[in-house]
């Protein structure tokens, strides 16, 4: 008798190919039996039934871009993921993550990662290496199945601190062995963010030896460029020469030109990348559908001010003579840094999260509107508050252009991540990034049929990660599944009003268990830790 039988459904199996009508039955957590339309399953035993007539059945989705590693320790867990479909996230972007982690390093790494990650009790941090942290993952309940990956950051604060110089051969050699252990371990490669410290930091050929290791056992190279604006092109330059000199497989995330005056950049991009494909080299990107992003408010600092870690930043962020100096950068043009005075202003740029009950009220305006209320000028307002909060502040900045996003997503090497930062008054992309994707790109704009949009972020991002049991509905695979109506699929939540679960998704299943059915949420957490086979 199978547990359960999902009859009726329109099965767009993750490959590309046409749908077709059908059933699917699951046994013990997989996929046991497809049953084609012609064939009738009138006879077949099942302990519970789901009637999918007219709707589509499809692999669950696979989040290319999560920052739910904090997340997925507390008391009550978000169910903003897997509400839209998400059946396995990717942990351990932007190079910050919360392991490896020393009783020297704990404070530094919890400041990098407040903004970003979110903020955890000192008591839930039980883990020091990597190793360790995995099996804290795998011991937790678990809505979705989460995959994990080394970051550059902690690695390289565990060999060297958060010194702005390159490494000694001897600390080069400290963090290739933290990638080696990382990677026996279960990682599924080597994330960094070269626009956050210490990632920043590092130069192009001390990301390649790093990443010589993770090619060897076969991972995947997860990066934020170092500049997505003004010096993109150079950026995509440096992250192909690593994924060459190295070997690794790439993979960019959010793929982006990062305001109006670099909009015409991306053309230049996508020629590059199409070149260097044909050359043979394993290149992806993901992309959230929306043309803001949102990370933490200390991006818009230089990269200098962190060289001496996050508690030193904290209190230098008073000194009179470290703010004179921030200012005197805020003065230099797009070809020195990545001045986001310049490049979107600071009327586009956000306040979204911050910790301080005093400070609610900032959530939701832009950091123009906040100094103006506080009669300051927003570069002095934007350090009394990092300072204030403890850098834990989140924003959204308005750069991008649907026309650019569009190139990239619907690209043949884009997939989908949703970037996601709990807390505060969110990006809506943490709530309606899957269901937007389908409204828009399938439904509405048709630049991709059904098949091939859930191809992009089923089988698609299981093949660049390795999962070989998942993102594809086959007999013998792993029952994550999404039954949704392609009428009506969409997204519902908005910049003024982000937590808000989508609509059209009848129910999404993890390793064969029910956790999303029509009344929300089943309380059901089936989801696993995967770990990376070389």
């Amino acid at each position: 008798m199978l547990d359960l039988l999902i009859q009726n459904g329109i099965i767009v199996d993750g490959t590309g190919r046409e749908p077709y009508k059908g059933n699917i039955g699951i046994l013990n957590g997989k996929i046991a039996v497809i049953i084609a339309e012609e064939n009738s399953s009138s006879s077949i035993e099942a302990a519970n039934f789901l009637d999918a007539r007219g709707h589509v059945v499809c692999p669950g989705f696979i989040d290319m871009h999560s920052h739910s590693d904090l997340q997925i320790f507390l008391d009550s867990p978000s169910d903003a993921k897997v509400r839209q479909g998400i059946t396995t996230e990717l942990l351990g972007q932007d190079g910050l993550g919360p392991a490896p982690v020393n009783k020297d390093s704990l404070n530094t790494i919890k400041g990098l990662l407040a903004g970003l990650d979110g903020m955890l009790p000192d008591e839930k941090w039980t883990w020091q290496t990597f190793s360790d942290y995995l099996n804290a993952i795998e011991s937790s309940e678990l809505f979705s199945n989460v995959a994990v990956l080394l970051c550059q950051g902690p690695i390289r604060i565990e060999a060297m601190g958060m010194e702005e110089r390159q490494p000694t051969s001897q600390e080069l050699e400290k963090m290739k062995y933290l990638i080696c252990e990382g990677m026996e371990a279960g990682a599924f490669g080597l994330s960094s963010g070269l626009i956050y410290p210490p990632c920043a930091y590092a130069d192009t050929n001390e990301l390649i030896e790093l990443n010589k290791k993770v090619a060897y056992f076969k991972g995947v190279y997860v990066v934020h460029q170092r500049d997505e604006g003004y010096h993109l092109l150079r950026s995509f330059d440096e992250v192909t020469k690593i994924a060459q000199q190295s070997g690794v497989a790439l993979e960019i995330s959010h793929l982006q030109a990062y305001g109006r005056i670099n909009w015409p950049l991306m053309d230049e991009v996508l020629v590059k990348a199409d070149q260097l494909i044909k050359m043979g080299l394993p290149i992806s990107w993901d992309r959230y559908p929306y043309i803001a992003g949102c990370t933490v408010l200390t991006a818009v600092l230089p990269t200098w001010t962190f060289s001496e870690g996050t508690e030193a930043l904290i209190r230098n962020l008073k000194r009179k003579d470290f703010r004179t100096k921030i200012h005197e950068d805020f003065t230099k043009g797009l070809e020195v840094w990545h001045n986001r005075q310049i490049s979107v202003g600071w009327e586009n740029i956000i306040v979204t999260a911050v910790q301080l009950p005093s400070n609610k009220w900032m959530e939701g305006k832009s950091c123009q509107e906040i100094a103006d209320i506080l009669g300051k000028d927003p570069i002095d307002m934007v350090m009394d508050l990092l300072a204030e909060e403890r850098l834990a502040v989140t924003m959204i900045s308005f750069y991008g252009s649907e026309d650019i996003l569009g190139k990239v997503i619907t690209h043949p090497r884009g997939t989908v991540g949703t970037d996601g930062i709990f807390g505060g008054k969110p990006h809506p992309r943490l709530y309606g990034t899957y269901p937007r994707y389908f409204r828009t790109f399938v439904r509405e704009k048709k630049r991709l049929t059904l098949s091939d949009a859930v191809r992009k972020v089923t089988s698609y991002p299981a093949s660049i990660l390795g999962i070989n049991n998942r993102g594809i509905i086959k007999e013998g695979y792993w029952a994550d599944l999404v039954v949704f109506d392609p009428e009506t699929i969409s997204d519902r939540a908005s910049y003024e009003n982000p937590v808000v679960y989508p609509v059209g998704i009848d129910a999404v299943l993890v390793n064969g268990i029910m956790v999303v059915d029509e009344n929300g949420c089943t309380g059901n957490l089936p989801g696993m830790l995967l770990r990376h086979k070389k």
